[in-house]
């Protein structure tokens, strides 16, 4: 038999060697061995995704947008002809449609449409001239109810609200 000792010290000749071995494996992977060339290649595909990636990014957004706006003008229209048709028959003649009053505003602001005014962009440029159509048609148009106007514009009626109290220089 042998010495207990011995045994010992095998077992921790082996632990040892075993170790050893482990640390070597982690310090020094094997497969993961790759040149500077590769790794550099390997980077610039990295790079050219990521802008490929960002480009479909902003070129989604924009379609987004343009669908939000295409979708919004659609909506306002179907709404200003079928409010039109229903108040020219209660109409009597003096008060002038909604698209001669935003047309008179526009005249001021060059550069801007009506598909502008009735858009969800919330540019700086747009924001006066949407405020001053509303303005005009809410003094114009007594007859339409801040619900309405809002519809038109395809704005909340608080928004509409907001706008109205907030009379600017124009007022």
């Amino acid at each position: 038999m042998t010495n207990p000792s011995e045994e010992t010290q095998s077992q921790l000749a082996r632990l040892s060697k075993h170790y050893g071995a482990v640390r070597e494996r982690l310090v020094r992977p094997t497969n993961a061995v790759v040149s500077a060339a590769a790794a550099a290649e390997l980077e610039r595909r990295v790079q050219a995704l990521a802008s490929d990636n960002a480009a479909k990014a902003r070129r989604i957004a924009a379609l987004e947008t343009e669908l939000a706006d295409a979708g919004a003008r659609l909506i306002a229209q179907a709404q200003v002809l079928l409010g039109q048709r229903a108040g020219e028959e209660a109409e009597d003649g003096d008060r002038p449609p909604v698209e001669e009053i935003v047309a008179a505003v526009l005249e001021r602001f060059p550069g801007v449409s009506w598909e502008d005014i009735i858009s969800v962009r919330r540019e700086r440029r747009l924001v006066e001239p949407r405020h001053a159509c509303m303005r005009a048609v809410y003094d114009a148009r007594k007859d339409l109810s801040l619900p309405l106007i809002g519809r038109i514009f395809r704005r909340n009626h608080v928004t509409v609200l907001g706008v109205v109290q907030r009379r600017s220089a124009e007022a």
